[in-house]
This record gives structure tokens, sequence and C-alpha cells, in this order.
């Protein structure tokens, strides 16, 4: 049977499609379909886009995240007479919306019931997956199977473990899956590492070191395996133990992604993140004195912000050289504490996919206008990856910074290039 799986594009430039680093669900589900001998192409459209009209399949399965449920629904709509899967994020928290675009839809893990569905042993059109519960069954995801990917590429993604137990009230993550972290046995992620032919790796769990005993026998490992070279996703409290802090410099880590989320105290509490911002100031100190360097994350908007506490991030974030930042506007993701708040108030004015991306302003803030709100955010970002600010990195020698700080740049003014008659502000 030919299966053609599709991870669709976000309607606006970001850093994930500047980097072509793909979804990992796609490709663990090919892998599978691929071993039990089915003929698997996976399409990234950031890497590849097909040309549709000639593509044959017998099975359409697409991956969608709330910025790509759109794009999504329109690619399944060329597709009238082939079986069309929908499954992600998005599909796992709107079941019945993506089911009109579909023969069936996959809520949240699909691992152990992909085949059922696609070899129609399982005809049910929304389709419940399980947690699965050993992540060591899971076969290494084939890259070769995603069309026009180097596997060579500048930052392979690697999943470790699955779920989350801090619920964060912006975050999806606990709906898809679960509050209950689960781990691949470190001997068998050292498997798949010595394995790759790749320049770096990006450990894309959210949060890598959430145990650390289990942590810091992977690190020993890649120690000995001279693996190095590699960036991940972490908490403040990462930096609290120092001898894991020592032993990911030691063992390679480049670049810290931190959720600090926020420097007003009132929005991390409602944030419910369970940090303080001596927290996030002692972790920037820690890593910075590791020679790790720093991607800060904010989310920005919540109803304790202020226009104040936009550019008070900003000169946080200067004064205390966080490497580079994103400084996301608060989205109410469907399923998340933020959205059913937002949409009880009736504060949410937009139901445009797209625009759930981090970057438009689709509620009404409480403190400040939908539009200060907007522009506010997007001024600090052009202070921060200033051509200036690039090009003095550049001088300094500091080519990483400097080239991070230059892609931040391009993806800054293509935004306003696209958006810059806010037009989804208008109906307001």
């Amino acid at each position: 049977m030919k299966v053609v799986l599709i991870e669709p594009t976000s309607s606006e430039a970001n850093v994930y499609s500047k980097l072509h680093m793909p979804l990992l669900g796609p490709v663990y589900l090919g892998t599978i379909l691929k071993n039990r001998g089915h003929d698997v192409e996976i399409y990234n459209e950031d890497i590849y886009k097909p040309d549709y009209s000639r593509l044959k399949a017998d099975i359409v399965g697409i991956s969608i995240l709330t910025s790509t449920a759109k794009r999504g629904y329109e690619i399944a709509g060329r597709f009238p007479k082939e079986k069309v899967i929908i499954g992600g994020v998005h599909a796992s928290l709107l079941p019945d919306e993506a089911l009109q675009f579909a023969r069936q839809v996959v809520v949240g893990e699909a691992e152990e019931v992909i085949a059922d569905v696609a070899e129609g042993l399982n005809k049910e059109a929304i389709v419940y997956g399980k947690p699965l519960q050993n992540l060591d069954s899971l076969p290494h995801p084939d890259f070769s199977l995603i069309k026009g990917y180097k596997t060579s590429s500048w930052a392979m993604p690697i999943s470790t473990s699955r779920g989350c137990p801090f619920d964060c009230t912006f975050c999806s993550v606990t709906k898809m899956f679960g509050r209950k972290y689960r781990f691949r046995s470190a001997q068998n992620v050292i498997q798949e590492l010595a394995s790759r032919n790749a320049k770096s790796f990006f450990f894309c769990d959210d949060n890598f070191t959430a145990h650390p005993k289990r942590t810091r026998t992977l690190l020993e490992l890649m120690l000995k395996h001279k693996i190095r070279n590699w960036s991940c996703q972490v908490r403040c409290d990462a930096a609290k133990n120092d001898e894991l802090l020592s032993l990911m410099a030691r063992a390679g880590c480049a670049v810290a992604c931190v959720g600090f989320e926020s420097v007003n105290l009132k929005t991390l509490q409602a944030y419910q993140k369970k940090q303080t911002i001596d927290d996030i100031i002692n972790a920037i100190r820690s890593f910075h004195r590791r020679k790790i360097k720093i991607h800060g994350m904010f989310v920005l908007g919540g109803d304790n912000d202020n226009e104040n506490t936009i550019w008070d991030t900003l000169r946080f974030a200067i004064k205390q050289k966080i490497d580079t930042i994103q400084m996301a506007v608060l989205t109410p993701l469907p399923g998340t504490k933020v959205h059913e708040e937002l949409h009880a108030q009736k504060r949410i004015f937009s139901y445009d996919w797209n625009l759930y991306d981090g970057q438009h302003v689709v509620f009404k803030p409480k403190l400040l206008s939908a539009k200060q709100l907007q522009l506010n955010v997007l001024g600090a970002y052009v202070k921060f990856y200033s051509l200036s600010r690039s090009i003095s990195l550049l001088i300094r020698l500091r080519f990483r910074n400097a080239m991070f700080r230059f892609m931040g740049y391009r993806i800054v003014q293509e935004w306003i290039r696209r958006n810059h008659k806010m037009h989804w502000l208008l109906q307001i």
C-alpha cells in the first residue's frame, strides 16, 4: 500500500521552517508503516513541497498543529478519493473539526493504532490512541523517508521522553502526552545518536533534565561515545543541579532553550510556572558560567502584563546577556486553561487557526489593547534582533550568536513585510 504522510507548513516564517526541523510524529509513524511492508513517503512542506496534482497514494496522513490546521485541511481537500487520516496535536484537541476533512481522525499518540487504521482493521471515525508506556519499543525514526531532508542536517531532532507534570496554563503538551513522564532508556537513546550522521542534535523533550539520574546516565554515555554539539529544552530548575549542569557542559551542550516565560512575578504565578525571577537570573548565570548559550523563551500578554512588562522583558534579556530570545504572544490554544478562560470571558476575537502561532494577538488583553500588545512585542523584537546588534556580534567573532541574530532579523523583517496591515486586528 502506498502511504503519503504530510506535515503542512505554517503561514508565517519561523525558526523551525528556517532550520528545517521536522516533527517526529510523522517520522515515527512512517517508520512503523514501512517496517510493515508499506511504501511510505513523507513530505514536510518547509523542506520539500510536492506537486499534489501528481501525488499518488492509497492513504494520505496529515499531522497538524493549530497553526498549520487550515493548511492541513486545504491539503486534505486535494485528495477527495483517497483515504485521508488526520492526526497531531490540533486534531487530538478538536477531533470533530478535523473529521470534517478526513475519513478518520487519530487522537493522541498514534504509534500503537496507526497500522490498524491504515490497514482498515479499525474503521472507527475517531480513533483514540494510547500513551505508549515502553518508549524503547519504538523503532528509531527513518529520516530517509522525508523527501529532500538531508540526514546530515544542522540539527537533527531526537525525542527521549514524553509527558510533563507541570501543566502550565498556556501549554497543550499535557493534553497530548499526559502529565506522567515516560522515558526511553539511556542505552536506547545512545544507539540512535551513534547511528546518525548529523552535525548536531536537538533534544525536543519538553524537559530534557526531568529525571536527573537518567539524564546523567545518558550524558555519561554521550561523553564515552564522543557525541557532542547538541541543544535541549529545560526548565530553570535544571540550573540548581551543579553536578548535572557541569556534566551537560562537558558532554557538549551548546544551547539550552529555557522556558523563562515572564519577568513579571504575578504573570509567572498566573501561568502556574512554579519559579521566581531569582530562579531565572540564577539559571542564566549558571548556564553562562559553563559556556552554555541560552535561548530564552517568554510568553507575553497575560492578564498582569502591560506595555512596561514587554519592555522590561527586553531590557532584562539585554542586561542578562541572553543570547537569543523568543517573545511569543500568549496564544489561547484549544484545550489549554488559557483558552477555556478567555473563551468563557468572550475575549477571543479570532478563530483563524493560521494566527495561532505565537506571533499574532487573537484575544483582548486586560491591561492594554490587542494592537498595543502586537506593536510593542514587535517593537521589542526589532530592537533585540536589530541588524546593528547582529553585526556587532560578528565583529566580536561570536559567530554562532551572530548567525542566530541574523536569522531572527530576517524572520522579523519577513513578518513585518507580510503583516504590516495587521488585518486580523481590524475586526475588533
